[in-house]
């Protein structure tokens, strides 16, 4: 019989890790995804990874001799616009290969009994007498029953769209909605230099980073609208900043969600995880620990909620919401909207930043003085701009707005459509990262 506890449509880090939650706290749980096992996640090779995520998501670290680890690096850097002026901050990360990584997450699911399939593509939900959400219609005519059906499936959120309930938004993630992001793979032709740390240019949105060859880098940029216009930042990027030489050796691009999530990740008997639910962090678009602060707490909530058979109300998965609007999409949402300010401004804007620890900072660096009073100084000085200054100083009133207000959540649907009126103004007000286009034709 084709009956489990829960159902979830996409087998990326998203779905795969949740799955592996939900199985070691006894739930019945089948993940499909349309690709063949062997193609998943091939479009993008290498991540990044912090030491600290593994201890926080509860996962043994990855160390040399792991298929999937590649090598690990203690420090990033960024630089300013002009690059006159470098920030150093601690971090380790792993570098790593996605697919791999999934597979050995996906072994960790398939011990605690989870059930694969692939090749397999959601069509459609079923729904029970009572008009509740059932299971899923695979494309191939094949029915699969459920208490609780979890959309993992990336940008296309080809669950969230489908279902049928006003607290639930089904807008699309179009090209102003995500960043795409194009991957250079190359070979160094001064053998003496080695990439072994992460160093950005967020002005540009583009870095260059350790690959899987000690010779070699990545160098990436991200941008809205299109792959062509990511190709067209790549150019302006390396126009403007001193790279060392290379060959290049291949390309990869993908895309990650940059935009707010849903107001609701819930409904009854479903839920809505990862890039299908905009989870990413607004400086670096990095989604997989962003979806796993959210599918971590989510996993006692669904397990409880489905406890002695029942069937998973909006109401029973509500602390879903609460619990990660008022943290992480609390934080995420004020800082969205001040990077859609900080952003407008120019190159010499950007190096007085820089300069005066502002916004970008070194671990060691103390900085005199409040953001603002710095600016204005800025200003007066004939460093910074008045309209950068406008815009950020605007950019920030309206993130500590939403910040505020996703901290008031509402701790049960009653007040649900209330708080959503609220925040539609001030996410109209904050606008986009894709406003700031002006070349992209």
């Amino acid at each position: 019989m084709n009956n489990y506890d829960v159902i979830i449509v996409g087998a990326g880090t998203a779905g795969t890790y949740f799955a592996y939650l939900l199985g070691k706290r006894g739930l019945k749980v089948l993940v499909i995804d349309k690709d063949k096992e062997k193609d998943l996640a091939k479009r993008l090779d290498i991540f990044h990874f912090t030491t600290e995520s593994f201890a926080r998501f509860n996962l043994p670290e990855s160390k040399a001799g792991d298929e999937e680890f590649v090598s690990k690096f203690s420090y990033i850097y960024s630089r300013s616009a002009l690059d006159n002026y470098e920030k150093k901050n601690f971090l380790e990360v792993s570098v790593m290969h996605l697919p791999l990584f999934i597979k050995r997450l996906r072994n960790k699911a398939i011990k605690e009994n989870v059930e694969f399939k692939f090749a397999t593509e959601f069509k459609d939900l079923i729904y029970d007498a009572k008009g509740r959400i059932s299971g899923i219609e695979t494309k191939d005519e094949k029915s699969y029953n459920a208490r609780l059906v979890v959309d993992a499936s990336g940008i296309p959120s080809v669950v969230r769209r489908v279902v049928k309930d006003p607290y639930m938004e089904t807008f699309p993630i179009g090209p102003r909605d995500k960043f795409y992001v194009f991957l250079k793979y190359v070979k160094l032709k001064d053998p003496n230099i080695k990439i072994d740390m992460s160093l950005s240019w967020p002005y540009y949105k583009s870095w260059i980073a350790p690959q899987q060859n000690k010779d070699g880098a990545i160098v990436g940029v991200g941008a809205n609208i299109s792959v062509d216009y990511a190709r067209k930042c790549m150019k302006k990027f390396e126009d403007s900043i001193k790279l060392p030489a290379y060959d290049l050796q291949y390309e990869e691009w993908g895309a990650t969600p940059y935009r707010r999530p849903p107001y609701s990740f819930v409904s009854d008997g479903f839920l809505v995880l990862g890039d299908a639910a905009c989870l990413t962090q607004p400086f670096n678009g990095e989604g997989i620990t962003a979806a796993w602060v959210q599918s971590t707490p989510a996993a006692d909530v669904v397990a409880n909620a489905l406890k002695d058979d029942k069937y998973p109300t909006k109401e029973a998965l509500w602390p879903i919401n609460v619990m990660y609007q008022t943290g992480e999409g609390a934080l995420f949402a004020g800082q969205r909207a001040l990077l859609v300010g900080a952003v407008n401004m120019s190159k010499e804007d950007n190096d007085y930043l820089y300069a005066n620890g502002i916004i970008f900072k070194s671990d060691d660096e103390e900085v005199k003085g409040s953001v603002a009073g710095n600016l204005i100084k800025g200003v007066l000085k004939g460093k910074f701009s008045f309209a950068a200054l406008r815009s950020l100083m605007g950019a920030s009133s309206t993130g500590n707005k939403l910040t505020k207000h996703y901290k008031n959540y509402p701790t049960s649907p009653e007040k649900y459509f209330a708080w959503k009126k609220k925040a539609d103004r001030l996410w109209k007000k904050a606008g986009s990262m894709a406003d700031n286009v002006k070349d992209a034709d």
